[in-house]
């Protein structure tokens, strides 16, 4: 799974998880809600009751009170004789129903019932105290509005989770998304490097007809050589054929070769001294390669690997400059990346070629194979580097390699 996968597929997990610890918090907590707003509704339509029967102890004072809330109650006294009854027939009777036992420390007691009607309703019985005497308010109270706080919640919680089921279908279409994008990126890949490799095919053929071609003139100018010494001419002309294959055949499979050494811990300032001192070896005598030695910088490399591309630049620096000039080598370092700076005093690249100059078999050499600099590029990459260039017609030419410092 990719980076950005994960990040997909991460957002919808932390709202999955977010939305569930709510929405089970609101269903743990709403019911002991609805029952609070009851009680506390209760509570307050009985303070205000008590407060009528002391302004006016008639009983005909709680005729005309009401709220939506109420569904009845009654008030009996000591005796168990009903003094108010929202039902008026009730009142003066004797109540029959057994005392019930209200809670000391709450001073209330309550219950949910449902009545003959099937509506259920919240229970509440308190003492009240109209003009000193000392008498049991029960009070009925329609239950509908305080469910509503459950009913409500109930529905938050199935809409939250309808958002998050859409969440979760629109990052799994996202992610079908993009694993189709990148499997069309594949198959255009996979398509463009089938017909890189016709055209590669096709260039190597190119490659290879022209020497064999030689080869077998050659050889059949051998055959009706008249003398030792012109055979001993043709013969050579067929050995430097024979190794212009021989060097291309090694370009195409350094080009091709998959890095499965391990790299291994290797002093870059050691190494690239060392090919210095190779190059000079080959160097013309109107070259002047110049290059200060540098402290040790470590880097993870494959070593063979890195000499082949110093050599190929230093040979392209060389080549650059057949009138002579001067072959500058630089090493430095940064926090996270060594530097190396390869710049010649030679001919330059014209504009129009440095976009093509990494392109594989490109060359404007006439006895190029053009694998030499897109090789260089590809091990640069492969090492976790980068290769850049930079050059003046008639001035020079400048390759800049980067490779990660080891941590």
């Amino acid at each position: 799974m990719h980076k950005a996968e994960r990040f997909i597929i991460i957002l919808p997990i932390f709202f999955t998880f977010l939305i569930g610890w709510f929405s089970w918090s609101a269903f743990k907590t709403a019911p002991q809600i609805a029952a609070d707003s009851l009680r506390g509704t209760g509570l307050s339509i009985a303070a205000a009751i008590e407060e009528l029967t002391n302004v006016k102890p008639a009983p005909d004072s709680l005729e005309f009170y009401s709220t939506p809330d109420i569904a009845y109650f009654y008030i009996v006294d000591r005796k168990g004789l009903v003094r108010f009854h929202t039902n008026s027939k009730f009142i003066g009777t004797v109540w029959s129903e057994p005392d019930t036992c209200i809670c000391s420390s709450s001073g209330i007691y309550e219950e949910r019932k449902t009545i003959a009607t099937g509506e259920s309703i919240y229970l509440l019985k308190t003492r009240i105290h109209p003009t000193g005497s000392n008498c049991l308010l029960t009070l009925a109270l329609h239950t509908y509005r305080s469910d509503q706080i459950i009913r409500k919640t109930h529905t938050g919680i199935v809409v939250a989770a309808l958002f998050t089921l859409i969440l979760w279908l629109v990052t799994f279409g996202i992610m079908y998304l993009l694993r189709r994008d990148k499997q069309r990126q594949m198959e255009m890949q996979q398509l463009d490097e089938m017909a890189r490799l016709g055209e590669l095919g096709a260039v190597i053929a190119h490659e290879i007809r022209n020497p064999l071609a030689g080869i077998k003139g050659f050889v059949q100018l051998i055959e009706t050589a008249t003398d030792m010494e012109q055979a001993r001419h043709y013969a050579n002309k067929v050995v430097r054929q024979s190794l212009r294959m021989e060097t291309l055949v090694d370009e195409l499979l350094a080009f091709a070769h998959e890095d499965k050494l391990e790299r291994q811990p290797t002093d870059l300032a050691l190494l690239v001294q060392d090919c210095v001192e190779m190059i000079r070896m080959e160097a013309d005598s109107r070259v002047k390669v110049i290059h200060t030695p540098h402290t040790a910088i470590h880097v993870m490399i494959i070593s063979d690997r890195i000499i082949q591309l110093l050599l190929n630049l230093l040979k392209n620096g060389l080549q650059a400059m057949p009138d002579g000039g001067v072959l500058h080598v630089e090493l430095q370092s940064d926090k996270s990346r060594a530097i190396i700076r390869i710049r010649d005093s030679g001919i330059g690249i014209p504009p129009e070629n440095i976009p093509h100059i990494f392109e594989p078999f490109w060359t404007s050499k006439a006895r190029g194979t053009g694998l030499g600099l897109a090789l260089c590029r590809k091990v640069g990459r492969e090492h976790g580097g980068s290769l850049t260039v930079e050059s003046v017609v008639g001035i020079g030419t400048t390759f800049t390699m980067t490779l990660p410092l080891t941590d």
